[in-house]
């Protein structure tokens, strides 16, 4: 069995697209996907599979949300190991725990051309710093999202391809979820 984590896009988010956990649980359940947790209600699943096609996961769950709760919702995939690689990959090391706060890792639906992320270079140093590295869109900001101009950034329009971002606090707590047997 291979262990992934799904990465929901916008639902429970100011009262949009609702999904409880418990229900979503029972979603993944039904899809005959093992071991199934989440953590917090913000769309991330731990669960374990037999397939092998991150896409073909994907595109399965996006279906049956739509199916069981009504709405589409853009789902990124990551094995266990492309999540541990995220981590070790880490363009933005700090050495002030309190710092990982300001730290956000958006997960691509898709890998961007040549030419979208030439459309992102005004963009990688300013006060705020991003980079793209393979389907992860790292951001670290100077004093919080909330506050920087990179906020209004679309950079799913930008880069051209769907994507959830998820903060460093959350993405460490998830591949600790995953990793227990």
């Amino acid at each position: 069995m291979n262990t992934y984590i799904a990465l929901l896009r916008g639902i429970n988010v100011g009262g949009n697209k609702i999904i409880k956990m418990q229900a979503l649980t029972a979603m993944f359940e039904a899809l005959k996907y093992g071991k199934v947790r989440t953590y917090i209600q913000s769309g991330n699943v731990v669960f374990e599979s037999e397939e092998t096609s991150a896409s073909l996961l994907a595109r399965t769950i996006s279906q049956r949300i739509q199916e069981t709760f009504g709405f589409e919702v853009p789902v990124m995939i990551r094995s266990l190991e492309e999540l541990e690689a995220v981590i070790a990959g880490n363009p933005f090391p700090q050495s002030e725990q309190e710092a990982y706060k300001r730290l956000y890792v958006s997960f691509l639906a898709a890998e961007p051309a040549a030419e979208a992320l030439e459309k992102l270079r005004p963009y990688e140093d300013g006060t705020d710093k991003v980079r793209v590295i393979g389907r992860e869109l790292y951001a670290f900001y100077e004093v919080s999202v909330s506050e920087s101009p990179l906020f209004k950034v679309p950079f799913d329009k930008l880069l051209g391809t769907a994507l959830t971002a998820r903060n460093w606090n959350t993405l460490n707590k998830v591949a600790a979820l995953a990793r227990k047997p």
